[in-house]
């Protein structure tokens, strides 16, 4: 617990991104509501039932995943995989008094529906999803640490219930986490200290997605992926422009970091005939060839073209796209890494 706690006050993040999807308005702090209190673990104090459909954002035995996918994808062809996907969602709660959102924070979250739409849309018709709610922390628990932590752990007891859930109701041995951001802060403490200690759980674990948050190389129990076809690893990139060195990130050779095109974790650039498309605000997916990435001290640099569109969206950080700028190579990397282990 000291060795998670210790972790959690190394989150060094600002306010420049969050939430999902392509879009270069800052997000400044000042501009929304904090807690003006300290946390306080009777608000909220009771456990969210995973039975009821309620506090689910989404789940393939209920929802229609193909209402996710981009409007110019074509799925006719693809194939449905016995694997199940747990993705966990990014932070979305930016102005409020509360250190973590309520369950009324679900109903027709329209920003909780852009992540679905932007991110776990890669993994919607050929696995089965499952994507809960949860009462996340607020966007100043990553300054506030004495508070967020509490907050932080208060939120990851509802991500494990949800875990447990989906556990003992998917259909498939066999499962993948994903999140970003927020999601992958619970999400290694998730594997870490959960799916690690259950030897059945760990070997049905194929992969991995961990976005938008630093790993380092003594982090987690599993290995990183090397290559495109690699199992029983997991992913992890953090996207930001080429030559740009956050000072609000850590950065470095300790830590990981996969390229998204390639698939590897080598520092070379990726080919552009490679790059498959860019997914946009509008569900459609355009300018393949578009852009080169290479893996940097454990940043993705990203090299954007000379394009009068896409300059509207270049910034530093591409957090908010860490999923929409590589969503058609991820999906066709999982398809062949599936491809593999059920062929």
């Amino acid at each position: 617990m000291l060795l998670i706690k210790k972790k959690f006050y190394f989150f060094s993040i600002s306010f420049i991104f969050f939430s999902c999807g392509i879009n270069k308005r800052i997000i400044n702090s000042s501009n929304y509501e904090k807690p003006k209190q300290d946390f306080f673990y009777n608000v909220n104090d009771f456990e969210l039932d995973y039975s009821n459909k309620i506090n689910w954002a989404f789940r393939s035995d209920i929802d229609n995943a193909f209402n996710l996918l981009p409007d110019n994808y074509s799925y006719q062809k693809d194939t449905m995989y016995n694997v199940s996907v747990f993705y966990i969602h990014p932070t979305t709660l930016y102005s409020s008094n509360n250190w973590n959102a309520d369950t009324a924070y679900f109903q027709n979250n329209l920003s909780v529906n852009l992540c679905l739409e932007n991110q776990a849309s890669v993994f919607a018709g050929i696995t089965e999803l499952f994507a809960p709610h949860y009462r996340e922390m607020h966007i100043h628990s990553y300054k506030d640490t004495v508070n967020g932590y509490k907050a932080f752990e208060y939120a990851y007891n509802d991500v494990l219930s949800a875990f447990k859930y989906f556990i003992e109701n998917k259909k498939n041995d066999k499962f993948i986490i994903a999140s970003h951001s927020q999601g992958t802060n619970h999400a290694k403490k998730l594997i870490t200290d959960y799916v690690f200690n259950d030897k059945f759980l760990l070997n049905n674990l194929i992969l991995s997605y961990l976005i938008g948050m630093d790993i380092s190389k003594k982090e987690l129990p599993i290995p990183i992926c090397n290559n495109e076809e690699q199992i029983n690893c997991f992913l992890t990139w953090r996207s930001f422009n080429y030559q740009y060195f956050p000072f609000d990130w850590k950065y470095g050779s300790t830590l990981f970091s996969v390229n998204p095109i390639s698939f590897r974790s080598d520092s070379l650039w990726s080919n552009k005939k490679n790059h498959l498309g860019i997914l946009l605000p509008n569900k459609k997916i355009i300018f393949k060839k578009s852009l080169i990435v290479r893996n940097k001290l454990g940043l993705l640099w990203v090299k954007l073209p000379n394009n009068l569109f896409l300059n509207k969206y270049k910034t530093n950080s591409y957090h908010k796209a860490d999923f929409n700028l590589f969503w058609m190579n991820i999906r066709k990397n999982l398809q062949h890494r599936l491809s593999i282990v059920f062929d």
